[in-house]
């Protein structure tokens, strides 16, 4: 059965993301995070939906959100690495 393995990076990432926009705009926080997680359940559907972008790691906009999920594909399933907003340099992290 495949499953998504959330890095650490990733569960940091997606803290950061939920104290910034906690302070501004729950809802959004919680939209954010929500939708995050459905992308990375889409994923396990479709694990090579996103493009690649640098060797064995691939790219997914999060719907409705300007974020993105840095992954890639293993053996058990798609290992999310980091969820960075799509302006920031994510190719370098």
């Amino acid at each position: 059965m495949s499953r998504t393995i959330w890095a650490s990076r990733a569960l940091d990432d997606l803290a950061g993301i939920d104290d910034f926009y906690a302070q501004h705009d729950p809802a959004h926080a919680d939209h954010v995070g929500r939708a995050a997680v459905r992308a990375a359940r889409f994923l396990i559907e479709h694990p090579c939906a996103g493009p690649r972008v640098d060797g064995d790691k691939r790219k997914w906009r999060v719907p409705g959100t300007s974020y993105l999920l840095l992954y890639r594909v293993v053996p058990e399933g798609v290992e999310v690495l980091r969820v960075q907003h799509g302006r920031e340099n994510w190719i370098a992290s």
